[in-house]
């Protein structure tokens, strides 16, 4: 009998695009660790994964499970009540880079998107699905149109956050300026330090963090001691090759680690 996560997985709705040949999920860095799927709650499905795709996300599958893709990470969006948007919890926005923000933005616009204020030449802040904070940077030199390059995490003492992350998922630090980064495989984490007190993720717009392993029970014993809440057991789909676990990092994030994205098509 799957669980009732996996079953919300299960009813998710498909976005019906052409599958394009990206790569699901980037090479695992020396933890094991890569971008898993982010999990985003909405009111109202059509709008949101109207929004995703027509920012440049493509469709993919893992059997029944239907996802959204962006080069190197993958979300699954389902229908909810979400408690409110990004802006006030751990995960404060999360970014995007284009290869050409003018096109980007003339396209965008066709499609229904609105800017959250005016863009520059090189940085713009979009109106994202049920308060979802999302920024978009130009490098001129990307592979890819477009592609997920960070999630922004607000907490009050970034660098003890940045270690966390290093420790238990090999998010190798990277110094930006005065920010630090987490490098993980196919998304990279800003830390910054938040204005005040911020809520945890579960249950609002960006509900949690997706990130995928190689070795699940290893990653959760790793994990036991960290700090780290951890929700349960690990689950396992009876009808697909996909094993998760929950839990909800010091700051009250909350993260699903899985085992079993790397077969999605």
């Amino acid at each position: 009998m799957l669980s009732s996560m996996v079953k919300y997985l299960l009813s998710t709705a498909a976005v019906a695009l052409v599958l394009p040949a990206w790569a699901q999920l980037p090479a695992p860095n020396t933890q094991g660790v890569s971008a898993g799927h982010h999990i985003f709650s909405t009111r109202d499905l059509d709008a949101t994964n109207h929004f995703w795709s027509t920012l440049g996300g493509e469709p993919a599958a893992l059997g029944p499970l239907k996802l959204i893709k962006f080069p190197g990470v993958l979300f699954l969006v389902r229908k909810g009540e979400p408690s409110g948007g990004t802006e006030g919890s751990t995960i404060d926005a999360i970014g995007f880079r284009v290869r050409n923000l003018k096109e980007s933005l003339q396209k965008w616009e066709a499609g229904g998107i609105k800017l959250a204020s005016p863009a520059t030449s090189k940085e713009a802040w979009l109106a994202g699905p049920d308060g979802v904070k999302v920024y978009v940077t130009e490098e001129k030199k990307l592979a890819t149109p477009i592609a997920c390059a960070e999630l922004r995490m607000a907490v009050p003492h970034p660098e003890e956050a940045a270690a966390w992350y290093a420790r238990y998922f090999g998010a190798a630090p990277v110094k930006h300026g005065k920010q630090t980064l987490g490098d993980i495989p196919g998304a990279q984490i800003l830390f910054v330090k938040s204005p005040g007190e911020v809520a945890g993720t579960k249950g609002r717009a960006f509900d949690r963090i997706g990130l995928e392993v190689q070795n699940l029970e290893e990653a959760v014993k790793r994990l036991d001691g960290s700090g780290a809440k951890i929700d349960g057991a690990i689950r396992k789909a009876s009808n697909m090759a996909l094993s998760v676990a929950i839990l909800t990092d010091p700051w009250g994030t909350y993260i699903e680690i899985s085992q079993g994205l790397a077969a999605v098509k």
